[in-house]
């Protein structure tokens, strides 16, 4: 008599309730974790042409707000040393003394700390804020935030944001071959 063999069952998993799971498990990290935001200055920056040549112009130094960020982040605005609460209004009172033809440069030294340079950028960015908040209320009767668009470029041409940056690269200063 020939024995059979039985054949083994093996058992099988259910495993849709483990898609399930693991569906519910992305979905849960995926609203749970923070994206990261850009961060950064809101600035238009001119297109990078490299066949361009770099023009001096001669500016008036009464039209002109010079800040210098030294190594050690001390902060000077026309060689005169900075109190960070004080700049904003110093850049509203120069901006509206001088007018439309202001210019504002700001100097850093390599050496100088990211959180000095954005602290002054904060409130100088603020200052015009408030300008064109001014602006706003007297000429439309409400703030700068609820201007529409053609409205807002006429209070921008009115108080356009003038600033220039400085950069001391160390080895353009040196000169020589390297």
């Amino acid at each position: 008599m020939i024995k059979r063999n039985k054949r083994r069952l093996v058992p099988s998993l259910n495993t849709t309730s483990t898609a399930d799971i693991s569906f519910m498990l992305l979905i849960f990290f995926l609203v749970t974790t923070s994206m990261d935001l850009d961060k950064g200055l809101r600035r238009v920056l001119p297109p990078v042409d490299n066949q361009q040549q770099q023009q001096e112009t001669n500016i008036d130094k009464d039209k002109l707000m010079a800040i210098t960020i030294t190594d050690a982040d001390s902060a000077f605005v026309d060689g005169k040393p900075l109190e960070m609460k004080t700049l904003r209004k110093q850049v509203r009172d120069f901006v509206a003394r001088v007018g439309k033809s202001h210019l504002i440069t700001i100097n850093a030294q390599p050496m100088s700390s990211y959180d000095t340079y954005f602290k002054i950028q904060n409130e100088i960015v603020a200052a015009y804020a408030d300008i064109r908040n001014g602006i706003a209320l007297k000429k439309y009767s409400k703030p700068y935030s609820k201007l529409s668009a053609k409205e807002r470029e006429v209070v921008k041409n009115m108080c356009p944001q003038r600033i220039s940056e400085q950069y001391n690269m160390v080895a353009e200063a040196q000169g020589g071959e390297k």
